[in-house]
């Protein structure tokens, strides 16, 4: 008997060991229960709940009842998922002490139980026994069900799952199924292809326990398997639906976090088709009321033009209103618009709802107050954030700007609280400029140039603020040690940054991410990461990686027994390589002209492989090793 191309007896030695020796009981938990669970141990007269983490013993019965799952893990972490109602034995689970091969036999008395087996463990057998039907799979990945004396099989992996009744005998292939009744022609059929499911989008959040999960109408479906669970391995079963009309279903009660769901057709044999690829979603219990702020206008300004600008921020995702007209929020939540003021006091009301339904408001008073005029525009060179903002890195900023008042006008400027922080005079050509102190939180003043009657002709407003601050650069995964290819896909996000620079190249930036593609050189490859603000903060980041195209130095390769004749078989490969090894190497080893395959252990530091085979009789070859690196390059040495 053999798994996935392993043989499970030594050959070319004599071996003599009692049953008692060579076979032990293996191990099986209960790794997940859902709704109503009951097992019966061969020393139990009755049934009794089972629950997570429980122990299986040989010969146990496990069975579900309505609406109710458990999965159950073999030592080997192959695993049976029984579904609602359904009625099993694990009549045997032994383990070779010699080789650590696991067999393993389930009965499934009624219902039915899909398998995932471990194809990585060594293995020597698992079969399934229904009522006058043995299996024996190489199949990791199958489907079986009976009901009312007639059995129904599905596999899903290239390996064959073979059924015999009596002297029939059939070999399922990949994503084909049968239909075995008591008596009478067994019917055969390819099961249905992969279900396409649409909503909702794979990661998407949710804001209620009850979810509609939909999915396209798949040809030759009679109806659909549904399954919810709280992994992506649905390790952890939360819904198990059979039998589902239409291509919608709604689920309830689901808590919140992360779920992931999948859906198989069910063809009018009753086979379930290939399940298809998961999907996930997020439900969000959100109960807190979404933040809003109004950076301008300041509550209680006077303004003097008829257009107001209202400019803030609220909660990335919300709907924003301003007087009840819809305002869109910016990737970052900020928002900017303006409303028509009428002479006066004014009222603007801001109201945000967030996707869970959450609602706040604001309001914001001022008083529009026309004036004749006088032109006023600030330097348009002065560096400005994209709210408009004049930025500065010190405490204190010279404003400048220009108008057409005459020389000598008087210019003063008023602080929040409309107390009078400077005073100054228009020069030759209507040129003026102020000195102003400037704050992290930003500072709002209004410039007022007089008449001859000296009230305010002319008036701007603008914010001061104060950046000191470089913009920080977070990279959207850590470059790879070592790559195989001739250019690094390099993105991240660079906070308010106006401006990227790699190696001394501009990169394209939106949104306060940037993403770009340096070419590399082979060997050791420097990447400076260079950004600014619109303050002229910088910040600089550097990071490297090795480009390799050359496959690992195998310098040795040798195959002994380092014990003598009767002892281990020790397989031992000396390699080098800049970009490091990767954790195995593969091997095919002859023992007596059989072949043996199988991986090194590789240190990447000592670089040496390696690997000790249990003893056997027969002359040594190494037919092959293949070493990788950590770029994806390959060396093989054979004799």
């Amino acid at each position: 008997m053999t798994y996935g191309g392993v043989a499970t007896e030594f050959a070319g030695k004599a071996l003599t060991i009692s049953l008692a020796q060579r076979d032990r009981a293996a191990e099986a938990v209960i790794t997940d229960a859902q709704g109503s669970v009951e097992g019966r141990a061969p020393d139990q007269a009755v049934w009794s709940p089972r629950g997570a983490k429980e122990v299986l013993v040989e010969a146990e019965r496990v069975r579900t009842l309505s609406e109710s799952t458990v999965q159950v893990t073999f030592r080997d972490l192959s695993r049976l998922r029984l579904n609602p109602n359904s009625n099993a034995i694990i009549q045997r689970m032994r383990s070779d002490p010699l080789t650590g091969a696991e067999t393993t036999r389930v009965s499934l008395v009624s219902g039915d139980f899909y398998a995932l087996l471990n194809q990585l463990g060594n293995r020597a057998a698992f079969d399934v026994e229904v009522p006058g039907i043995e299996t024996e799979t190489q199949s990791s990945d199958f489907w079986v069900k009976h009901e009312d004396g007639e059995s129904r099989f599905a596999n899903y992996d290239a390996p064959a799952l073979e059924i015999t009744r009596g002297d029939e005998t059939i070999r399922l292939g990949e994503n084909e199924g049968a239909v075995v009744p008591a008596s009478g022609e067994t019917q055969r059929a390819d099961v249905l292809a992969r279900v396409v499911l649409t909503e909702p989008f794979d990661g998407k959040p949710l804001y209620d326990p009850s979810v509609t999960l939909g999915w396209e109408p798949a040809p030759g479906a009679e109806a659909y398997w549904l399954e919810v669970a709280a992994d992506a391995d649905f390790n952890a079963m939360q819904a198990s639906e059979w039998g589902v009309r239409g291509t919608s279903r709604v689920v309830e009660g689901l808590v919140p976090g992360e779920h992931f769901w999948r859906v198989s057709s069910l063809d009018r044999l009753g086979l379930p088709g290939v399940r298809s690829p998961s999907r996930r979603f997020r439900i969000v219990d959100d109960g807190t009321p979404p933040f809003v702020t109004l950076a301008t206008p300041q509550e209680n300004a006077i303004v003097t033009s008829a257009t107001v600008e209202i400019v803030g921020e609220s909660e990335p995702g919300a709907r924003l209103t301003v007087n009840g007209a819809y305002v869109p929020l910016g990737g970052n939540g900020d928002f900017l618009t303006s409303v028509t003021a009428t002479p006066g006091p004014n009222r603007i009301v801001v109201a945000v709802v967030d996707p869970a339904g959450n609602r706040t408001e604001r309001t914001r008073s001022f008083v529009y107050s026309p004036v004749s005029a006088v032109t006023i525009e600030l330097d348009p060179a002065a560096r400005r954030d994209a709210e408009g903002r004049l930025l500065t890195r010190t405490d204190g900023i010279d404003v400048a700007g220009s108008s057409d008042a005459p020389e000598g006008a008087d210019v003063r400027v008023l602080g929040p609280d409309g107390a009078e922080a400077v005073r100054a005079l228009v020069g030759l050509g209507g040129g003026f400029q102020v000195t102003l102190p400037a704050s992290d939180a930003g500072t709002a003043w209004r410039l007022e140039i007089a008449g001859a009657d000296g009230r305010a002709a002319g008036v701007a407003t603008f914010v001061t603020l104060r950046d000191a601050a470089a913009p920080e650069i977070v990279l959207d995964a850590p470059l790879p040690a070592a790559t195989g290819n001739g250019w690094i896909d390099l993105s991240g996000s660079v906070g308010d940054a106006v401006a990227v620079a790699v190696n001394g190249a501009p990169a394209r930036l939106d949104g306060g991410r940037f993403d770009t593609a340096p070419a590399l050189v082979p060997g050791t490859n420097g990447i400076e990461i260079v950004v600014s603000d619109a303050a002229g903060n910088v910040a600089v980041k550097r990071v490297e990686t090795v480009y390799d195209i050359d496959p690992p130095e195998i310098a040795s390769a040798t195959v002994g027994r380092p014990e003598g004749t009767g002892g281990p078989i020790e397989i031992v490969v000396e390699a080098r390589d800049a970009s490091g090894l990767r954790q195995a190497a593969r091997f095919v080893l002859a023992v007596g002209g059989t072949e043996r395959r199988g991986f090194l252990r590789c240190d990447g530091a000592a670089g040496t492989c390696r690997e000790t085979l249990p003893p056997e009789a027969g002359a040594l070859a190494l037919v092959e090793v293949v070493v990788e690196d950590y770029a994806g390059n390959v060396a093989r040495r054979q004799p």
